[in-house]
């Protein structure tokens, strides 16, 4: 062969390589941009949607029925209309990149048009004839465009379709196909998606979506955003693109962006030119928080040059409160601020709605503190509600509504008054007092994220570049009010644990990202929701009036104490074993409910519960080694129940002790002699429990009668001003505290036995009666608090059916079939891990809060059981007595 024969073939291989590779990266989006009408907020284009299985990341989610894409998969369904060959019309949409336009029919819905392209004149053919014998085609021209309009045997119609330019064009609106005729006509810069996005090379991605940020709306409706979350969205661009690579995703999902021009707002404009840091504040943050927003940048000064050149200009109605009370010492409270902001939304209980704590890189605290006292001196009009202490740290209650939106801008709302202290290297605020005591017991006790199998490596890694990040924990977000939108998404919530939102800045684009991280602990099918025996000890004769089944809330291990006949305390912590060993001696079993908290405020919790005549706190160190401390009734009765309370001096526990006689007396340190509460008044037929409210200038105690007259006692057990309320009916339970969502003060709030839920203000007036549904008359209602009084439920029961209802009235589920004398329970592990027991006969069954029957059969038990939750291993440990023996039952719930 000659040379010239030989380097013409290789030019000839250079060019058509040039040519492909021209082509390949040149190429615009797969997209059938030409005739997408303008009135498009989304925009897919995707060759999986169409598959029968489209999974993603290591928990196999279907992609498919992710938000956006779901509406896109459910119109695919449109197709079979043509023809019922269910191979042909596979073999049809096979290896096609499928586009799909979105367009706003209501504020929550679509109309769909979906552009598939046409691969040869005999799929031509067949699409222009349909083959199904129930539809009958009917046509008509637009603009010179044949339109062909499908309707049923009814004249109802169904779908309209056109076939232009290789592609068939389907909707079942006949009105968006009009339209797609007359956008192929338009200049394409009248279309700011499709300019933006028409030349975007998408070929090596499986799945791309094109967007306006307002089409976000549809997934959580309007009404249903908060501030925050609308706040923090303004810093995405206005036109975002995200693309799910070709190849299935080991670990987490990822949508990312090839980036578009960044929003003008605020934090971008003051983050934007400075480099995200990646997240190490793992210990700080509570495993309460649902929702957590971000800001973080690696060099502090140049955040403060921008911060303060923005802030200069800013102006707000609490930054002018705080300059009239303190001066220009305000700019103490922003001249020491790092790069890092971080507000975290918490987890619902019936108290608290809406908790929040942000948490602002601060230095030099020591010289901010006097600013602090006298800002909260001078702005309280009462002495006694500015300044406490809490666990060693100072607490500053602050009534300047929106304090934190006058010092760092408008993404941090929803501070009515703001309660601040300080654990280094933040400066904490919250919007109640109660969130920010949790908060500390939530630090000191390490239930943060850094103990979090799940969350104690997030956005650690040196790709989290982003200087902004959304991280909701699925689970948590659920039970938020005004977060519905989730709920519907339930392959997303079973399998995912996390959702990350992203947006990193550089060269003055956006680059939006989002990450779907899956649980990373998946349960076999086998062993899921399944209920096991761990083990039996046999126990012939129960001394004890109930199970004293306990959880070290840092690690959740468990543990069962019992007595025996020489009131010997043996205690069982090997739950593979259920060997049993002395750990102290008692002068009595155990009558009342038994805790595990830090009464001793020493860094570990001890064992708290009462025999008869006396209270017990049994301390374990390292070393094995019990310590007991008692306490003693200064009277002759008995002792009848054994309430835990929150408020110490030094933010540990309290206890509060009721005797046979109804009276009242407080346990606060073992340092300290138990002394009577009740002193001027006689309480008759007490509800359990007696709840504590302990929020700054509010501390008190909230004694229910069963005639319906509510009191409020002060510290030292005097009767507040306004109490007692007669409600004028009776009730059965207690009454207990709520947040008011308006004022952020708390309120007193209870049912009475007809269903009425009565609120009462902290001045003793009935504020408000609302009568709950009441569908029988003989339905009786009642609120249910769980072991710890951390959270409650109210109830409606009627001979053989119980309904479950929320603190606003709505049921949640009802149980049937119940036999008289049954014993409902709720137990409480966090929003998330919510369970009603229900002791009917000799039998117990667990639900979880949809009424969904967790195991698969009842659990044998002669007396109520207790639970405890292993959250590490998401195992539920129901501890039950039945015939002589006392049992260990377990359930994997995910």
């Amino acid at each position: 062969m000659s040379k010239k024969y030989i380097l013409a073939i290789l030019l000839a291989a250079v060019i058509a390589a040039a040519g492909y590779f021209l082509f390949k990266y040149s190429r615009g989006s797969a997209a059938a941009w030409k005739f997408i009408p303008s009135s498009a907020l989304v925009v897919i284009t995707s060759e999986h949607l169409q598959d029968s299985l489209y999974v993603a990341t290591d928990a196999n989610l279907d992609v498919k029925r992710l938000p956006l894409l779901d509406v896109a998969s459910d119109n695919l369904s449109l197709l079979n209309l043509f023809t019922k060959d269910q191979k042909k019309l596979s073999n049809f949409l096979k290896n096609k990149a499928v586009s799909y336009s979105y367009h706003p029919r209501t504020s929550t819905e679509w109309g769909v048009i979906m552009y598939i392209p046409i691969a040869n004149e005999e799929e031509s053919k067949w699409l222009s004839t349909p083959q199904n014998p129930n539809i009958r085609a009917l046509h008509h021209n637009f603009q010179d465009h044949r339109i062909t309009d499908i309707i049923d045997a009814n004249s109802r119609p169904l779908f309209s379709y056109l076939i232009e330019d290789h592609y068939l064009i389907v909707s079942y609106y006949g009105d968006l196909i009009e339209d797609a005729v007359r956008a192929s006509s338009i200049n394409i810069e009248s279309f700011r998606l499709k300019s933006r996005f028409s030349d975007l090379n998408d070929s090596d991605y499986g799945t791309s979506i094109y967007l306006r940020n307002d089409a976000w709306k549809s997934v959580i409706a309007g009404d249903n955003i908060n501030s925050n979350f609308y706040e923090f969205g303004r810093n995405f661009p206005t036109f975002q693109d995200f693309h799910i690579e070709e190849a299935k995703s080991k670990g987490g999902l990822s949508l990312k962006s090839t980036g578009t021009d960044a929003p003008d707002y605020y934090l971008t404009n003051i983050i934007k030119d400075i480099p995200g840091a990646p997240f190490s504040g793992h210990k700080h943050i509570s495993q309460q928080t649902s929702f957590l927003y971000r800001s973080g940048v690696v060099d502090r000064a140049a955040f403060q040059k921008e911060f303060k050149k923005w802030h200069k200009k800013y102006k707000s109605e609490s930054w002018n409160k705080l300059a009239y009370y303190i001066g220009k010492e305000s700019n103490q409270l922003i001249d020491n601020l790092g790069a890092e902001l971080i507000l975290c939304q918490l987890e619902e209980n019936n108290s608290i709605s809406d908790g929040k704590i942000l948490l602002a890189e601060f230095s030099n605290y020591e010289k901010l503190r006097p600013v602090l006292q006298k800002l909260a001196r001078l702005a309280n009009e009462e002495t006694n509600v500015s300044i406490d202490q809490y666990q060693g740290y100072d607490i500053y209650s602050v009534p300047i509504p929106e304090l934190p939106s006058g010092l760092y801008g408008p993404m941090f709302t929803g501070f009515p008054r703001s309660y601040i202290t300080y654990i280094a290297p933040y400066l904490v605020i919250s919007n109640n007092s109660q969130v920010l005591q949790n908060y500390i017991v939530d630090y000191e006790n390490q239930i943060t994220w850094k103990q979090s199998p799940e969350y104690d490596s997030i956005l650690t890694s040196a790709k989290s570049e982003a200087q902004l990040s959304l991280i909701v924990n699925l689970r948590k977000a659920q039970t938020r009010a005004g977060n519905g939108g989730i709920k519907k998404y339930n392959d997303l919530v079973t399998k995912m644990e996390s959702l990350v939102f992203q947006c990193k800045y550089e060269d003055g684009d956006a680059f939006p990202e989002i990450t779907l991280i899956p649980k990373k602990r998946q349960t076999a099918n086998k062993v899921l929701n399944r209920t096991f025996l761990n083990i039996d000890i046999e126990w012939p004769e129960i001394f004890d009036s109930q199970l004293a089944a306990l959880q070290n809330p840092i690690d959740g291990s468990s543990e069962i104490l019992l007595t025996d006949k020489q009131n010997n305390l043996l205690r069982t912590n090997n739950l593979r074993e259920g060997k049993t060993e002395t750990i102290a001696k008692l002068n009595g079993p155990i009558i009342t409910s038994a805790y595990k908290v830090d009464f001793l405020n020493i860094g570990r919790q001890q064992r708290i519960f009462a025999t008869k005549s006396t209270v017990y706190a049994l301390d374990e160190d390292d070393s094995t080694t019990v310590t007991t401390f008692t306490g003693s009734l200064p009277s002759g009765q008995d002792i009848a129940a054994l309430y835990a309370i929150d408020g110490g001096d030094d933010g540990s526990n309290r206890f509060i002790i009721k005797n046979t006689a109804e009276e009242l007396f407080l346990w606060e340190s073992v340092t300290k002699p138990i002394r009577r509460l009740n002193h001027s008044v006689q309480f008759e037929n007490i509800q359990s429990p007696v709840v504590a409210l302990n929020q700054i200038g509010n501390r008190g105690f909230i004694v229910t009668q069963k005639n319906g007259k509510i009191f409020l006692l002060k510290e030292n057990g005097t009767v507040k001003q306004g109490f007692p309320v007669d409600i004028l009916t009776r009730t059965e339970s207690a009454f207990t505290w709520t947040q008011n969502p308006a004022t952020g003060q708390p309120e007193l709030v209870g049912v009475s036995v007809s269903g009425e839920l009565i609120r009462i203000s902290l001045d003793g007036k009935i504020t408000s009666r609302k009568q709950l549904l009441r569908p029988e008359p003989g339905s009786k209602f009642k609120t249910l608090f769980d072991r710890n009084s951390l959270d409650w439920i109210l109830i409606r029961s009627l001979n053989s059916k119980t309904a479950i209802i929320t603190k606003d009235g709505n049921d949640l589920f009802e149980i049937k079939d119940i036999l008289p004398n049954s014993i409902i329970q709720y137990h409480f592990f966090g929003v998330d891990n919510r369970f009603i027991t229900i002791k009917s006969g000799s039998y117990t069954t667990v639900f979880d809060m949809t009424g969904k029957r967790l195991g698969d059969k009842a659990i044998p038990s002669e007396m109520p059981v207790q639970l405890t939750y292993q959250p590490g291993y998401y195992k539920l440990l129901i501890f039950s007595r039945s015939e002589k023996k006392i049992q260990v039952w377990s359930i994997k719930l995910r």
